[in-house]
C-alpha cells in the first residue's frame, strides 16, 4: 500500500511542474500555427494533454526510452552486461539502469504518504463521477428527444448538410429539454435541436446550426472528445489541465466554424446565423459529452475569425508545421522524463543516499528465460517426493561427482517431503536445515552442496533457470557449498547480484542469504537497494547478508530500517548488524532503539552499543 502511495505521489508531484513545462512549449507551437487551420491546433492541443499524462507516468514509473537516457548497455558472451554512458568513459555504476541521474528527492513519512494518497483518490473519485453524471444527462437527453415536430425545411437542411460534407444518415431530433442544439453519441450520432429552432424557416439559420453540428459529426469529435476526458481525470488536479481542456474545446468550435464556411454557408451569412441562434438559446453550462454549437464559450472571437479577411497559411505548409510542431513538442516533453521529483519515506530516502556514497564495481546480467533441465526418466516417474527426497539423500551420503547431472534435474521438484537430516553423523551440515520447505528440490540442494567444488559450475548454470524453484535452490546450495577457498565462487556474484531483483520473493531471499554466505563487497551496493523490499522476509536476509559482510558503507541504510522498518525482526537484525560493522556513525541510531517498542530489538541494540563501545 505504501509503495501504491508513493507511486502516486511521485506522479503528482511531477506532473505539477512537467505540465507546466509542457504547456508553455505548446502555448510557443499554437502561436506559431495561429494562421493555419484550427483543426491543426486542435491536434497540438490533444497531443498536450496525452502527453500531460504520459510523461508524469513514465517518470513515477523510471521507464525511460534507452536513447532518450543516453545509457548503451554493452555486452559480450565472455563478460556480464555493463551499462556505460555514452558522454563518459567510465562505467555508470548505478544498479539500476533505467534510473535518472537527474532527480530532486523529497522525503516525508509514511502517514503523509497515506493521507496525501488518499485525498488525491478521492479527488480523482469525485471527477470520475462527476462524468458519470454528464453521462446520466446525455442519455437522458437522448431518451427525450424525438422526430416528432421536425419540420420539412429542418429535414431539407440536415440533408444538404450531410450532402455537402459527405456523411452518412445523421437524425435530427427536438427536445423540450435541449437548451442549444447539441451532438451526441459515437456509433450511433445524433444531433439534437431545442423545440425554439422548429418555428423558423430561415435556411441560412437552419444551415447554420445543423451544419455545425454535422460538422462535429464528420470531425468525430464525440470520440474524441469521450477519450480527452478520460485521460483528464488523473490529471484533474492541476490547474492548467483546465487551460489545456479549453484550448481543445475552443480550437474545436474553430475547426467546425471552418468546416461549415468552406463547404456549406458564406463566412458574413454564418456569423449572422450564428448570432441569431445564440439570441433564441438559453443559457446553459458545458456539458462533458454533449457537443454544443457554443462550447467554449468564445462566440465573440469565432465571429470575429470569421468575418476577418487576413491571410491564411497555405494547407501544405500548415500541415508541415503543425507535424514539426507535435514533433518537438512530444521530443522535449519526453525528456523531462529524464528530470524527475521524488518523493520518498525515510528508510527509501536513506538507500538513495547510501547508493550514492558507494562506488562497487557491480555489474548487471539480463535474465534470460531458458528452458527448464531436462528431466531424467526416473524423476518423470517417480510419484512420492519423500522417496525422492531419500534418494537424494543417498547420492550425498555416497559423495559420488556423477550423481550431481541427476540432482541438478532435481532442483524443481518443490513438493513438500519429511524431512531428512541427511548430514547427521558427517562433519558437514548446513547453516539452514530447511530453506522454503523441505522438499526434494532442497534435499538435492543439500546434496549438491556437501559435494563442494564439482558442484559450483553446474548450480551457477541454473541461476538463470526459467523455473524460480531452481533459481531459489540452486542460489541457496551456491551459499552452502563445502570446503570451498574464499574467493572461488566470486563468479556467481553477479548472478546472485542480479536474484535481487528477481520477481519471485524466495529467489531473492535465496540469493541475499548467499551472497552473505560469500561475504562479497561487490554486492553491497544492491544489498542496501534491496532494503526496500516489499517482503519483510527479504528484508531480513538482506540485513543478514550485511551483517556478514560488514562493510561500514551500508551503516546510513541500516540506521534507517533500525528506526523506521515497520516488522521487528527486521529491525532486530539491523540492530545486529551495526554491531557487527562497529561504526561509531550508528550509535545514534542504536540509542534511539534502546526505546524500541520489541524488547528484542532494544536487547539487540544494548549489545551493539557495547561492542561498539567496547
Amino acid at each position: 500500500m505504501l509503495r501504491i502511495s508513493e507511486f502516486i505521489l511521485n506522479f503528482v508531484l511531477n506532473s505539477a511542474w512537467q505540465v507546466a513545462v509542457i504547456v508553455v512549449i505548446a502555448a510557443l507551437a499554437a502561436w506559431l500555427l495561429r494562421n493555419g487551420p484550427a483543426r491543426h491546433r486542435h491536434t497540438l492541443w490533444i497531443t498536450v494533454l496525452v502527453v500531460s499524462l504520459v510523461v508524469p507516468l513514465l517518470t513515477a514509473t523510471r521507464v525511460v526510452p534507452e536513447w532518450v537516457s543516453r545509457l548503451q548497455v554493452v555486452s559480450s558472451p565472455s563478460s556480464p552486461a555493463t551499462v556505460v554512458d555514452q558522454n563518459s568513459s567510465e562505467p555508470n555504476l548505478t544498479v539500476d539502469h533505467t534510473r535518472t541521474q537527474r532527480r530532486a528527492t523529497v522525503t516525508t513519512t509514511p502517514r503523509s504518504v497515506l493521507l496525501l494518497a488518499l485525498g488525491y483518490a478521492v479527488f480523482t473519485l469525485m471527477r470520475a463521477l462527476r462524468l458519470a453524471r454528464f453521462w446520466r444527462r446525455k442519455e437522458k437527453l437522448r431518451r427525450s428527444s424525438s422526430r416528432d415536430g421536425v419540420t420539412p425545411e429542418i429535414e431539407a437542411a440536415a440533408q444538404r448538410c450531410r450532402d455537402l460534407l459527405g456523411i452518412a444518415e445523421v437524425p435530427v431530433t427536438l427536445s423540450a429539454q435541449a437548451r442549444v442544439p447539441y451532438t451526441i453519441g459515437t456509433m450511433r450520432p445524433l444531433i439534437v435541436l431545442p423545440d425554439a429552432f422548429s418555428s423558423t424557416i430561415d435556411e441560412s439559420r437552419l444551415l447554420s446550426v445543423i451544419g455545425h453540428e454535422t460538422a462535429h459529426v464528420a470531425r468525430r469529435d464525440f470520440l474524441t472528445n469521450l477519450i480527452c476526458e478520460l485521460i483528464t481525470v488523473p490529471v484533474s488536479f492541476h490547474p492548467l489541465t483546465f487551460l489545456i481542456k479549453r484550448q481543445i474545446d475552443r480550437t474545436r468550435e474553430l475547426a467546425c466554424d471552418e468546416l461549415v464556411t468552406n463547404h456549406i454557408l458564406a463566412p458574413r451569412v454564418y456569423a449572422r446565423s450564428l448570432l441569431w441562434a445564440a439570441g433564441v438559446s438559453r443559457q446553459y453550462a458545458s456539458q462533458a459529452f454533449m457537443l454544443s454549437i457554443f462550447d467554449g464559450q468564445i462566440l465573440e472571437e469565432r465571429i470575429v475569425r470569421i468575418m476577418r479577411s487576413n491571410p491564411r497559411a497555405g494547407a501544405g505548409p500548415a500541415r508541415t508545421l503543425m507535424f514539426a510542431a507535435v514533433f518537438v513538442l512530444c521530443l522535449s516533453a519526453l525528456s523531462l522524463s529524464l528530470f524527475s521529483v521524488e518523493l520518498q519515506t525515510p528508510v527509501r530516502a536513506a538507500f538513495t543516499q547510501s547508493l550514492a556514497t558507494l562506488q562497487p564495481s557491480i555489474v548487471e546480467t539480463p535474465l534470460p528465460q531458458t528452458t527448464p533441465a531436462p528431466r531424467r526418466e526416473n524423476q518423470g516417474t517417480a510419484s512420492d517426493a519423500n522417496e525422492r527426497a531419500a534418494s537424494a539423500c543417498n547420492a550425498s551420503k555416497q559423495g559420488d561427482v556423477r550423481s550431481i547431472e541427476l540432482l541438478v534435474a532435481m532442483l524443481g521438484d518443490d513438493r513438500k517431503s519429511q524431512l531428512i537430516r541427511c548430514w547427521e553423523g558427517t562433519r558437514w551440515s548446513p547453516a539452514l536445515e530447511v530453506f522454503k520447505q523441505s522438499s526434494p528440490g532442497e534435499q538435492a540442494a543439500l546434496a549438491l552442496a556437501s559435494l563442494g567444488q564439482p558442484a559450483f559450475r553446474p548450480l551457477t548454470n541454473q541461476l538463470d533457470n526459467s523455473n524460480p524453484s531452481v533459481r531459489r535452490n540452486a542460489a541457496w546450495a551456491i551459499g552452502e557449498l563445502t570446503g570451498m577457498i574464499p574467493g572461488t565462487r566470486a563468479d556467481a556474484v553477479p548472478q546472485l547480484i542480479t536474484l535481487l531483483g528477481d520477481s519471485d520473493q524466495w529467489v531473492r531471499m535465496a540469493a541475499a542469504r548467499a551472497l552473505g554466505e560469500l561475504h562479497d563487497h561487490e554486492a553491497v551496493a544492491k544489498l542496501v537497494a534491496t532494503l526496500s523490499d516489499d517482503d519483510w522476509r527479504v528484508r531480513e536476509l538482506v540485513v543478514w547478508a550485511l551483517s556478514e559482510t560488514k562493510d561500514a558503507r551500508a551503516v546510513t541504510a541500516l540506521c534507517t530500517v533500525l528506526i523506521s522498518d515497520p516488522r521487528a525482526e527486521v529491525r532486530r537484525g539491523a540492530a545486529e548488524a551495526l554491531g557487527e560493522i562497529q561504526s561509531a556513525e550508528a550509535l545514534p541510531a542504536l540509542n534511539q532503539a534502546l526505546h524500541d517498542s520489541a524488547p528484542g530489538v532494544s536487547a539487540k541494540a544494548a549489545w551493539a552499543i557495547s561492542e561498539i563501545e567496547g
